[in-house]
């Protein structure tokens, strides 16, 4: 009997004598009598669907997990600017593949979002939740004052205390520490 097993992408076949597979197939058939609601519904299976599930189809999933982004899959794949390969791309023995790397422009959008969310932690760590929120909308993101608190349903003017507030607050922090 011949029981094909996959390693990453490609299977190996092994010959094995039947006899060999019966303890295998009958533990396989009580662990699934046991298992079962409807005992009727449960058959044997052969060694080789016993082997898929338990082996081939985990190894695959895990190579797949592991190896979907790489230009061995097959598939036309996405560089890390975001933008779809195309087939010919992939296939061009004299491209220097510089479309993998990212340029200035995207190490710089990634500092800047990077420092947004540190500010962000430690405004959010340092104020009340609302006085955060608040802070970091109008100082971070931008939003007009007015706009966050008919956002929020709030008065504008109790918005404007607010932040003095959350500013008064950092200031205090900001004065016993040096960052």
């Amino acid at each position: 009997m011949e029981i094909k097993i996959r390693y990453d992408d490609t299977f190996t076949t092994i010959e094995v004598a039947e006899e060999d597979c019966t303890l295998m197939i009958d533990a396989d058939y009580e662990a699934q009598l046991a298992e079962a609601e409807d005992k009727t519904a449960v058959k044997r299976r052969s060694v080789q669907e016993i082997m898929d599930e338990r082996f081939n189809k985990p190894e695959y999933n895990n190579w797949h997990k592991f190896d979907r982004h790489s230009a061995s899959a097959g598939l036309p794949k996405r560089s890390v600017t975001g933008k779809r390969f195309s087939t010919e791309d992939s296939a061009d023995e004299f491209s220097d593949h510089m479309e993998l790397y990212p340029t200035t422009a995207d190490m710089d959008a990634l500092e800047a979002e990077l420092e947004y969310e540190e500010v962000c932690r430690l405004v959010r760590s340092k104020l009340k939740p609302q006085q955060a929120e608040l802070f970091i909308a109008v100082y971070l993101d931008g939003v007009p004052l007015k706009d966050y608190a008919a956002r929020i349903g709030i008065a504008a003017s109790t918005a404007c205390e607010k932040l003095k507030r959350a500013e008064k607050n950092l200031k205090k922090i900001f004065e016993k520490h040096e960052f």
